[in-house]
């Protein structure tokens, strides 16, 4: 409406065009600000969607490595399904065969307690005692029992009116042995007892009757007529030399190593170790290609556009050029904690180039397997070993712990023991061994077993190359530089967006108030100009009387 009343002004007013030149008024003050606004915008939108590039490209480069990792250099074999070997920890492992004889495999004891009516038969009243121990026939023959010093003896009292399913429901809650009543299909019913495997986890039951029937369970001098399978140890021959374990799975026969035996006895196998050249070549040069990806996807993003050259949406980006050095340094740092010496990726034959790509020299590759395949684990596994004898370390090693060695102390007055300083929690075993859970720090998690008497250890952390990339990328990428980058340049985006929206305003005020203006402009001059029109026709009136 009101430049429907300027433009009837204007007939009779100024004659100029004051719509478009309230237009141009309007144009000259706002358009610079929206033109910086919205290019704001613009720069921001194509630098998200540039480390969305970048992001991806880090992602495909984690891809590449859980690849590489998934197809470990260190090989372990078996000629049997019934001799299962697994590799704990690659530093400890040579390349190297072993002969595995079976003579037997562990076994649980096994106890039935026949010809019960019902599971809620009741079994009289009185005292029953379990020990733990080995069962053994002495010179002349005689079934003996020998308690296992390392067992807790377990006495408990049955009252009258106790039922089957109760004693089994009582047993099966102590440490050492599973119980339960068994339905034999028959019309009656027994007690199954189940011990742990292993000779020295044999069972014996004592009763001290007062109402008749408890003593059924009772095995003090023989368990002959309940006894179903007795217990027994792993017997193996290892290299020809027997050696007897509690258990099916043994961890201590190969440095390194665990052995699952399921065999028969009479098994004879070889278990051998080795790393793979060819593998090692393999995974090498992809880790190779990967990395220069990536280091080319950076650098493309982030050039500077020099000699006529456009630069990258990135270019002077300060997250991208602090991911760029953090590349550089990685791929030229020292890896500790593999050796006396520290490994160097130019050592095992990658070597960088003029134009900072990595390149895999085969035949100085080759030349450094040889001469040592275990110096190799630097690049695709970690290592975590006790320095000292007799102490064991075992966990999985979170991103903040650094490579080195580490020092294990415990207060021989407390026993209280620290690692690093930070604060464990001592669990005694049965062997005279106590393990350590660390509760806090860089190392939270790790186990540390030492004997009584060793009050220090060195513990010695290698972080592999992969393992220290992955790192790198998972801090950009999970919350790290890169999510927040992104978040800068959202809220960057907001703010511009807001502050158009607020021009927009600014122009419809302005508007207003110069049309505004101008009306009160136009009035006066189409007032002046009637007036000037009624003076003028006076004038002339008064000149045709004269």
């Amino acid at each position: 409406m009101a430049v429907d009343i300027l433009t009837t002004l204007n007939k009779n007013g100024s004659g100029l065009s004051l719509t478009g030149l309230t237009a141009s008024l309007v144009a000259a003050e706002i358009t610079p600000l929206q033109k910086a606004q919205k290019a704001r915008v613009d720069e921001a939108t194509t630098s998200i969607s540039t480390l969305g590039q970048v992001r991806s490209q880090f992602q495909s480069l984690q891809t590449a490595l859980a690849a590489v990792n998934s197809t470990p250099i260190l090989k372990a074999t078996s000629g049997s399904s019934g001799v299962q070997v697994t590799v704990t920890d690659p530093s400890k492992i040579v390349n190297t065969t072993r002969n595995i004889g079976v003579v037997q495999t562990a076994q649980r004891q096994v106890l039935e307690f026949k010809g019960f009516a019902s599971a809620e038969t009741p079994i009289g009243a009185g005292k029953l005692t379990m020990e733990v121990g080995a069962w053994f026939d002495d010179a002349g023959g005689v079934a003996q029992f020998a308690v296992n010093p390392g067992s807790k003896v377990s006495s408990f009292d049955i009252p009258e009116g106790a039922t089957l399913t109760q004693l089994a429901e009582t047993l099966d809650a102590l440490d050492g042995v599973s119980a339960r009543v068994i339905d034999k299909g028959n019309g009656t019913f027994s007690l199954g007892v189940v011990s742990e495997a292993g000779a020295g986890s044999a069972v014996r039951f004592t009763a001290q009757q007062t109402v008749a029937g408890l003593s059924t369970f009772d095995t003090t001098a023989t368990n002959a007529a309940v006894q179903i399978q007795a217990a027994q140890d792993l017997v193996v021959e290892v290299d020809g030399i027997a050696v007897f374990r509690p258990t099916n799975t043994v961890d201590d026969l190969i440095p390194g190593a665990t052995l699952d035996i399921t065999a028969a006895a009479g098994t004879k196998t070889t278990v051998g170790f080795s790393r793979d050249m060819d593998t090692a070549k393999a995974n090498l040069g992809y880790l190779v290609d990967q990395v220069n990806a990536t280091r080319a996807k950076l650098n493309e993003v982030s050039a500077r556009g020099l000699n006529g050259t456009p630069p990258g949406a990135l270019a002077g980006d300060q997250v991208i050029e602090r991911l760029k050095a953090d590349l550089s340094r990685l791929i030229a740092a020292p890896i500790n904690g593999f050796g006396k010496d520290p490994v160097y990726l130019v050592d095992l034959g990658v070597v960088t180039q003029r134009d900072g790509n990595l390149k895999l020299r085969p035949l100085a590759f080759e030349d450094a397997f040889k001469a040592d395949p275990q110096r190799f684990d630097a690049v695709f596994a970690n290592r975590l070993v006790s320095d000292t004898t007799g102490v064991e370390v075992r966990g999985v090693v979170g991103a903040e712990a650094a490579a080195g060695s580490h020092e294990f102390r415990r207060d021989p007055a407390t026993g209280r023991a620290t690692l690093d300083g930070y604060s464990t929690l001592g669990i005694p075993m049965a062997d005279g061994m106590k393990k350590f859970a660390v509760l806090e720090g860089p190392f939270s998690g790790l186990i540390v077993t030492a004997p009584d008497g060793v009050d220090a250890a060195k513990i010695t952390f290698g972080r592999s190359f992969l393992s220290a990339l992955d790192g790198l990328m998972a801090a950009a990428l999970n919350g790290g530089s890169l999510g927040k980058r992104e978040d800068q340049l959202g809220a960057r985006i907001t703010e511009a967006n807001t502050k158009l929206a607020e021009l927009d305003v600014r122009a419809a005020k302005l508007e207003k108030r110069y049309l505004s203006r101008f009306t009160a402009m136009e009035t006066a001059i189409s007032s002046m100009k009637s007036t000037g029109n009624y003076l003028t026709n006076l004038v002339a009136q008064w000149n045709k009387s004269g």
